[in-house]
Order: structure tokens, then C-alpha cells, then sequence
């Protein structure tokens, strides 16, 4: 009997040894996943609070390649002549009969944020005419989508140019057209070319 006992005795002490690591092991687990949540959540949620990313208009900018970039030349801030120039110029459409008329004459030491030059489709009083806009040594797009006859630019400082454009209201000839002026102002805003209001409809039309 009491060999029966003895034996309970020691079954019953290891079966509490052995519930006793078994708490100590639950106890001493690594918390490792709950950090990780943490910190996936923290991710998560600086993502989401993140600011989109600033797109600049297609339509405000052309890209040209790296070495066609440099406007300048000549001590002048844009240089019709330079590769960038040239380049800015080519991209507009038709067969390459986009001639310089008239550009910005400021020269370098004083360049303006926004810097300018005319270019008329053909040799016509009535050709088409594109005002092409430059910042930082960049080509930045046209005054307007398509060209229009008759349009010069009247004035510029730092950062505006003042296009005039002007329309034929009967039969006068092309090269004293009696609509208008209407004069549009494009203003660079720190991050593209701004226009100040819509052409007329004697313009477009």
C-alpha cells in the first residue's frame, strides 16, 4: 500500500513539473508578430497620408533631349540659334517652315523667369503665328494650341508676356487688319504658364 502511494506521490509531482514549464514557456514567448503589426500598420498609414505626387500638364511642357536643353548664346538668355532653341522649333508642326521673327533681348546676368520668341508659319502678312515660351533653360510650350494670324507680342517683364492679337473684321487687306487688339497676358505661377483669359471668338473663329 504504501508503494502505491509513493508511486501517486511522484506521478502527481511530475505532472505539476511538468505544468509548470509548460505556463513558464507560454509566459516567455518572443512578441515579435505584435511588433510587426505595429509596425506595418504605422507604414500603412504614413502611405496614406503621404501627398500625391505633382504632375505638370503635358500641354504646359515639352520635353526636349538633355543636350537640346541650353537656349542661351550669343550673351543672350535665349538665342534663336541655340540647340534648344532649334529643337523647341522643330517640334511644331508642319514641314520646318517655322521661321524666328522676333525673340526676348535679355541677356544673360538679367534673364527673365519667362522668356519668349515668335516664329511664323510662312511669309505671308496673314501667316500663322506660335509664341513659344521658355523657364530655366526649358521649352515650355506654346501661347496657345493652334497658331493665329496677326499676333505679336506687345510687352514682357520677369515673369509676363503680353500677346496682342488682332483679326479682320471686313475686307481690309492682310496687312492692316482693323479687329482688336485684344492683348492676353501669360504669367509663369512658379510651376507652369498661366493664361489670363480665353481668346475672343474673333480670334478662334
Amino acid at each position: 500500500m504504501k508503494n502505491v502511494l509513493r508511486a501517486t506521490a511522484v506521478i502527481m509531482g511530475a505532472a505539476a513539473l511538468v505544468a509548470g514549464c509548460s505556463t513558464e514557456d507560454r509566459s516567455a514567448a518572443p512578441t515579435t508578430p505584435a511588433v510587426a503589426t505595429t509596425t506595418n500598420a504605422t507604414v500603412v498609414e504614413t502611405t496614406a497620408d503621404a501627398p500625391p505626387a505633382v504632375t505638370r500638364p503635358v500641354e504646359t511642357s515639352t520635353s526636349l533631349p538633355k543636350a537640346e536643353s541650353n537656349i542661351s548664346g550669343n550673351g543672350l538668355c535665349l538665342d534663336q540659334d541655340s540647340s534648344g532653341a532649334r529643337a523647341a522649333l522643330a517640334t511644331l508642326p508642319g514641314d520646318g517652315t517655322w521661321k524666328v521673327e522676333h525673340v526676348s533681348d535679355a541677356t544673360i546676368g538679367n534673364c527673365p523667369e519667362l522668356l519668349w520668341l515668335s516664329a511664323a508659319g510662312g511669309n505671308s502678312a496673314a501667316a500663322p503665328i506660335h509664341v513659344l515660351f521658355f523657364h530655366d533653360g526649358k521649352y515650355m510650350g506654346t501661347a496657345t494650341s493652334e497658331p493665329y494670324a496677326f499676333a505679336r507680342v506687345a510687352s514682357s517683364n520677369d515673369d509676363t508676356v503680353a500677346v496682342e492679337y488682332k483679326w479682320l473684321v471686313g475686307n481690309e487687306a492682310f496687312c492692316c487688319p482693323e479687329g482688336g487688339p485684344v492683348t492676353i497676358t501669360y504669367t509663369w505661377n512658379g510651376s507652369r504658364v498661366v493664361m489670363n483669359e480665353q481668346l475672343p471668338k474673333e480670334v478662334t473663329g
